[in-house]
């Protein structure tokens, strides 16, 4: 995990700083031969014109084939086990490209496809779907090299974002779902704090409201309780320790914040089906 490779935004690529850009995936080889497990500090969603072999978010195999759409949010492990070097389009930015200048502050946040550990990372579209977003792409890398137009690529970057959303949505039936100020501070605080505070009690005295109200907010909003958030996330940093390091597993344990180890292999095999040896043999390369 110490090892893993982790591309940052060039900001400054144009000169000027600027939070998007637009690259053509055939133009990333050298650094995919090189790196083909890395992962970013930035949200990116990478349209795939042909290709084959297999692309692994956060333990999701993904196909990589003509119109799959693949969305990783900050941070995420990113792997391509490619048999052919795939083509096509990849737009990534910074939240606060959006966010700074838009009153809706929790936009991307709220983007059912860059929901951290528990979004679906890929999307197929269909011929039309494909086209459509394709051409919003290539306005967006037309913006980039010629004007370089803030405003412009934001309201761009915006329409693609929430077609993709009401597209995302349908595909896997889903309902809209809008997450207010203190769901969003509660998750941002879990991903802060996650292998040193397990308790529901830590996180309600942070946004000074009670244990209860906090958990009846994240219900409503996002569908689970507030343990289950807390849970699942460190049942995903297990799944990245196991998978991407040869840390035992009391050590992976202790780095979680488990004082008992039986109690984490538990918890573990009781979210996954699997122990974490279990899950490190079946899944691991």
């Amino acid at each position: 995990m110490t090892n893993l490779c982790k591309y940052q935004f060039r900001k400054n690529k144009y000169g000027d700083e600027l939070l998007i850009d637009l690259i053509h995936l055939e133009a990333t080889e050298k650094y995919l031969k090189e790196n083909p497990r890395h992962c970013l500090t930035y949200f990116d969603i990478t349209l795939v014109d042909e290709g084959s072999g297999i692309f692994v978010i956060d333990g999701h195999e993904c196909m990589v084939e003509h119109n799959q759409l693949f969305f990783t949010t900050p941070y995420q492990i990113r792997e391509w086990k490619l048999t052919k070097m795939p083509k096509g389009l990849v737009v990534f930015f910074e939240e606060e490209f959006l966010c700074n200048f838009f009153n809706d502050a929790l936009f991307v946040q709220n983007l059912s496809f860059f929901r951290n550990g528990t979004a679906i990372p890929y999307l197929t579209l269909t011929i039309e779907q494909g086209e459509y977003l394709r051409g919003l792409l290539l306005q967006i890398e037309h913006e980039i090299l010629e004007n370089k137009e803030h405003h412009l690529l934001r309201a761009i970057l915006y329409q693609v974002l929430a077609w993709l959303n009401k597209v995302y949505q349908a595909h896997y039936g889903l309902k809209p779902v809008s997450i207010g100020q203190r769901t969003l501070h509660f998750n941002r605080l879990v991903e802060k704090n996650f292998s040193t505070n397990h308790s529901v009690l830590f996180y309600a005295n942070e946004i000074c409201i009670t244990p209860g109200h906090l958990n009846e907010l994240v219900k409503k909003e996002m569908g689970i309780s507030c343990k289950q958030i807390i849970i699942n996330r460190l049942v995903l940093e297990a799944k990245r320790m196991l998978l991407y390091s040869e840390n035992s597993i009391s050590t992976i344990a202790d780095d979680l914040g488990f004082t008992d180890t039986s109690y984490f292999i538990r918890l573990f095999k009781k979210v996954t089906g699997l122990s974490p040896l279990s899950f490190r043999n079946e899944k691991g390369n």
